[in-house]
């Protein structure tokens, strides 16, 4: 150790050492930062970091060895050979570029130690190639524990920071330890090195005269290392930059939505966080918040397709975006759904005025290349002047306002309510108690007959669905469906509707028919089919006997999906009927499409049929349609004598409604099913 010191305080020039100790540190500092990302990069990329910190780090152990070289102070006249100093540049940069291939390339936990130990000996190995470019008047003797010292020194404390240097990207304390542990590697190396040596002065041997003198080979090393130094900032500054862009991009792209170019989802999430810091820590401080949910856009999407569809939205934002005005904001954060904010606001009919202006600017004609559309749109409202000053709550309450104004016949824009929030509660309870329902035994079926209009004989019963709450008593479908369809709670339901209808079906001693209504989530599952025929082979009632009848809207979503699942159902002997016909815009498409066993028509183009010319138009040419189809065709909601006599007048093949009786329950229902076939007439109700 003293001897190391001695070497270091007697032999050298102090400035040149903190010159040489200078260029080492800023060589390092940057040599960390480039090979450090390594790892996070690849193919062309890698290779280019690769050489360059390589050349960089190279660079930087051959400078700060000459530099000190040109430190020591012998006492005597010295040069250096050119090509063997020369080489060694060459061993240090091809060397450490041994070392950062192995960081780079390596897959296992003990590669960057490795790593490092590469980088120790090609240290050591440009450190004494160097020296052999040390010309001087005598021979130079080694003393071999300082020179194994050295190479010890330099291949321990790299192998130490080249594991810093794989978590360098983490924190900065981790880089600044791994570019001080590379400096302690060159330099510990290069003065345990330089005290090995001992000089045996001779009068026989003469320094060339044509060598690298000092001078010369101090700009030599401060033109090299000055250039590639150059060449690294510049190179790190680019990387930081395209890797700032690239983290702009990416914040951009995950706060704002691809289509429209509008904040999304995620910025809006962010912006409330930050708003209602504001709101508490301000009592003076306004919001209010919009929702705005279009209407008629599912209807483009499936009359024109979903790229005009894209182009509705992005005129519908452009025009939002062109209503913003000074502490106003609006973000896209579903398929049709946008949310307005807007602060500094003194009167609730500001607010209101920003949303009038809003759904004026959606409303317009939209006039795209070969077309012109029109959406509507529904605007829900909460301020912070009275609905509360938690801006998730506001949000929560401008959507319950935003489903209150599509709910409403010309009401667009809607304040919420304390009535909507009562509403919302009513909702979630009826939710959980519709989960429960199965299990707790509340749900029943009941049977309406379906006759034939010629004999009036019944031909089956279609299974509806009844539901006795054990403290609201009998819920209406009506009320309990559409929430069962939303929840995804309808599946469950159909499944036990449908098991329920074949069990009872398959005990009737006559082979009448059961009709089952099948919702659109069902027909998406892709075990509906499986489950069908395991209801059936389970309960023994035959596929011939079964009938599902499906709407058009279920059809529309996924027609392919649809039109397979029904093959399949045929297949077994499945019947299948088209419920509510008449009421979609796809009607004719659709039986041309689609196996059906029947049309039903719907209730509403019967009620009053033989007084209502319309409606007797639209079920003249039904009926004459499915003639030609060779589809029977059945009429729902007969309820007077002359409705009757008028579709038998018409041709058609089965009825069914009030006329023949209201739904029954199942022992009503017995009464008939079992009952001898000679003796079954059924009576008006």
């Amino acid at each position: 150790m003293y001897r190391i010191l001695d070497c270091i305080t007697l032999q050298h020039n102090y400035g040149l050492v903190a010159v040489a100790a200078l260029v080492c540190v800023v060589g390092a500092s940057l040599s960390v930062r480039l090979t450090s990302r390594l790892n996070g990069t690849s193919g062309r990329r890698r290779l280019v970091q690769l050489g360059l910190s390589s050349m960089i780090a190279g660079a930087t152990i051959w400078s700060t060895h000459f530099i000190a070289m040109l430190a020591y102070e012998p006492g005597f006249e010295t040069g250096y050979e050119p090509l063997v100093t020369g080489v060694s540049l060459l061993i240090a940069v091809l060397g450490v570029l041994i070392a950062n291939s192995i960081l780079a390339f390596g897959q296992r936990g003990y590669t960057a130690s490795a790593a490092g130990a590469a980088f120790g000996l090609a240290v050591s190995a440009m450190h004494y190639t160097g020296m052999q470019a040390y010309l001087l008047p005598g021979a130079i003797e080694w003393a071999p524990e300082y020179l194994a010292a050295s190479v010890l020194a330099g291949t321990g404390l790299a192998a130490c920071g080249y594991r810093f240097i794989v978590r360098s990207n983490r924190n900065r304390r981790n880089w600044i330890i791994a570019s001080a542990l590379l400096v302690c590697a060159i330099c510990a190396m290069h003065f345990t090195g330089m005290s090995a040596i001992e000089v045996r002065l001779s009068p026989l041997i003469q320094v060339p005269q044509k060598v690298i003198s000092d001078t010369t080979m101090g700009m030599l090393i401060f033109g090299v290392m000055g250039l590639i130094l150059l060449v690294g900032f510049a190179s790190a500054s680019i990387e930081t930059n395209l890797e700032s862009e690239a983290r702009d991009q990416l914040a951009h792209a995950a706060l704002h939505d691809p289509l429209t170019s509008m904040p999304n989802r995620m910025w809006l999430t962010q912006y409330l966080t930050g708003l209602h810091q504001r709101l508490q820590a301000d009592k003076t401080e306004r919001a209010a918040i919009l929702t705005i949910d279009l209407n008629l856009f599912k209807e483009v999407n499936d009359l024109h397709g979903h790229a005009v569809g894209d182009k509705v939205l992005q005129a519908v934002a452009g025009r939002l975006t062109s209503q913003q005005g000074p502490n106003e904001h609006i973000a896209r954060v579903g398929g049709d759904e946008f949310v307005a904010v807007k602060q500094g606001f003194r009167r609730i009919e500001q607010v209101l005025a920003f949303a009038e202006r809003l759904h004026a600017s959606i409303i317009d004609p939209i006039d795209l290349d070969h077309i012109s559309v029109r959406v509507g749109a529904a605007i829900g409202v909460a301020t912070s002047l009275t609905d509360g000053r938690d801006p998730r709550d506001l949000l929560h309450k401008s959507d319950l306002a935003m489903y209150r104004a599509k709910s409403e016949p010309g009401a667009s824009i809607c304040r919420f309510s304390e009535e909507m929030d009562r509403q919302s509660r009513d909702k979630l309870q009826l939710v959980h108690d519709l989960r429960q329902a199965g299990a707790g035994g509340q749900f029943e079926l009941a049977y309406q007959l379906q006759n034939d209009l010629n004999t009036l004989d019944p031909l089956g019963f279609e299974v509806l669905l009844r539901w006795n709450h054990p403290t609201r008593g009998r819920v209406s479908p009506a009320e309990f469906i559409p929430i069962a369809e939303e929840t995804g709670l309808i599946r469950e339901i159909g499944h036990w509707v449908l098991r329920a209808a074949c069990t009872e079906a398959a005990s009737w001693p006559h082979p009448y028919q059961v009709a089952v209504n099948v919702a659109p989530q069902q027909l998406v599952q892709p075990s509906f089919v499986e489950d069908v025929m395991d209801i059936l082979l389970e309960t023994g009632l035959s596929p011939e006997r079964l009938e599902l009848e499906i709407t058009e809207s279920s059809i529309i979503d996924d027609q392919a999906h649809t039109l397979k699942v029904m093959h399949q159902l045929k297949s077994y002997g499945v019947r299948i009927a088209m419920d509510d016909f008449g009421t979609g815009y796809s009607s004719l498409a659709t039986l041309q499409t689609f196996p059906f066993d029947k049309i039903k028509i719907d209730r509403s183009f019967v009620r009053g049929v033989h007084k209502n010319e319309q409606s007797a138009a639209i079920v003249r040419s039904t009926l004459l349609l499915g003639a030609a189809l060779k589809i029977p065709v059945l009429a729902e909601g007969v309820e007077e004598e002359d409705e009757l006599i008028f579709l038998q007048e018409e041709k058609c093949t089965s009825v069914q409604g009030f006329y023949f009786g209201r739904p029954m329950s199942q022992s009503e229902m017995r009464l008939i099913a079992w009952q001898d076939l000679d003796a079954t007439q059924p009576k008006r109700a």
